[in-house]
């Protein structure tokens, strides 16, 4: 599962790491501005892209139409065409959080952690930046794919001084945990996590190999089929069921 899947559609409720302010001029683009915005809550990409392009012909300057169009290219897959519009639009807004926090999300689909790490670090720098929580989860989360654990696990307890509540820090922190081989502290994590967000796949997903991990194949199980149960037909899915093939 890509980082920004999980990532970006949690930024969603803030419009996070999606820099996609309201806009509240009846312009014809503010139309389809507001249109690609909601399609993309919908998560249909390919008709926010239309739509945004449609917005993007009648103000080609636009920054936030132009991150509506890099988000929705990011979310189609389509990582070259995201990265020119995002960094198109932080040209014209330079040291906007929200936008390096996109291009930070963007640069670990990219397997590029660097750039990640430098972006993810620039938004969370930001004193002015609210939602510095979910940079901090992605520095973390750079870190971590270049298995430098003790700054990912300094990253995310940042992350969580600044927002206890915030679950996908939690998780990340868990998997961290788990990856240095300290099941019994990640397994607190990932249930702390699943308190807060009780519906996230790779939570139960995660709970369930680290109870393999400790030896109590029952509670693997549990968590195993409560992600068969939340989505049978997605990556994960289809992992929790090999592995209950193999605990029953």
């Amino acid at each position: 599962m890509r980082f920004s899947s999980a990532v970006i559609l949690i930024l969603c409720g803030l419009l996070v790491g999606c820099a996609e302010p309201q806009k509240s001029s009846p312009q014809q683009e503010d139309v389809h501005y507001i249109l690609g915005v909601s399609y993309l809550q919908e998560g249909d990409a390919s008709r926010a892209l239309q739509e945004f392009h449609l917005a993007h012909k009648a103000d080609a300057h636009n920054v936030d139409i132009l991150v509506g169009l890099g988000r929705a290219y990011q979310l189609k897959g389509a990582f070259a065409e995201a990265e020119e519009y995002y960094l198109r639009a932080l040209q014209l807004r330079p040291d906007d959080s929200l936008i390096e926090n996109n291009l930070g999300s963007l640069y670990l689909d990219l397997q590029r952690p660097d750039d990640a790490i430098h972006y993810f670090g620039k938004a969370a720098s930001n004193m002015m930046f609210t939602s510095s929580e979910v940079s901090l989860t992605g520095l973390g989360y750079a870190h971590f794919q270049k298995r430098e654990y003790l700054e990912a696990t300094n990253a995310y307890r940042k992350a969580l001084r600044q927002n206890p509540r915030y679950a996908e820090a939690h998780l990340r922190l868990g998997e961290t945990y788990y990856a240095m081989g300290k099941t019994e502290r990640a397994l607190g994590e990932f249930h702390q996590a699943l308190k807060l967000n009780g519906n996230n796949i790779r939570t139960h997903f995660q709970l369930g190999l680290a109870y393999m991990k400790t030896d109590n194949p029952t509670e693997a199980v549990q968590y195993f089929r409560n992600v068969l149960k939340l989505s049978p037909s997605s990556e994960l899915g289809e992992q929790a069921e090999n592995y209950l093939e193999l605990l029953q």
